[in-house]
């Protein structure tokens, strides 16, 4: 796998040979960490995890559901993701089931990070107010609430599905990455890790260490 040619951007085809190693790698590395599955459909890295819930962001999550309501049009963009999610079996509303996806935004040459989520066997999604709660550490919340360097979560159709969606705008991306840019040339592989660093963590999307056992190709 060769070098990218014009760090911080992102091609199509350098997009698309970075979610197909991912993937790669991920096949025999996830077992006992809280990602379920990687899958790349040639179009969107789909990811889905299963993360137990802490003490960190406030109250049990049921007691959400009086606290927090969204406007009327986010209400309804979330009901339709509700009737679309799958939903693994399992116990209680003590953790999340997040579906990510990651696709090439053609505008700004960077990955774009969509979710959904809900808890446990609970199919209602969250609210916007319950991401932030639940899924975003609450040191960033001040921060991504008036879009900064990382971009604000807003909710969109996404583009490969036409589902609504969460998602992470990716317009300071670019630059958030010229800050970290490595000494040595990044392949596909490397950038997309170093982009799920910086733009995964912020929702809880930490890519599990064994997946470098054996080093970054």
């Amino acid at each position: 796998m060769g070098a990218l040619g014009a760090f911080p951007s992102l091609t199509e085809q350098e997009f698309f040979e970075a979610c197909q190693s991912l993937e790669c790698r991920s096949s025999d590395k996830i077992n006992d960490t809280d990602w379920l599955s990687v899958r790349w459909t040639g179009k969107e890295l789909l990811i889905k995890q299963k993360r137990k819930l802490s003490d960190q962001n406030h109250q049990n999550p049921k007691d959400d559901d009086e606290a927090n309501r969204d406007d009327t049009i986010e209400e309804g963009m979330e009901d339709t993701i509700y009737h679309n999610t799958l939903v693994p079996r399992g116990n209680g509303s003590d953790f999340l089931i997040v579906d990510f996806s990651i696709t090439i935004s053609p505008t700004y040459q960077v990955p774009v990070l969509w979710f959904s989520c809900h808890f446990g066997l609970d199919q209602k999604p969250l609210s916007l107010d319950q991401v932030y709660r639940w899924m975003v550490p609450q040191t960033l919340h001040d921060s991504l609430r008036r879009v900064s360097v990382m971009g604000g979560i807003s909710m969109a159709h996404h583009p490969v599905s036409d589902l609504p969606a969460f998602f992470l705008h990716p317009c300071n991306t670019p630059e958030a990455l010229s800050v970290l840019r490595p000494d040595e040339p990044l392949t596909p592989e490397g950038y997309l890790i170093l982009w799920l660093g910086l733009v995964g963590s912020v929702v809880g999307l930490h890519v599990p260490s064994k997946l470098f056992d054996h080093g970054v190709g």
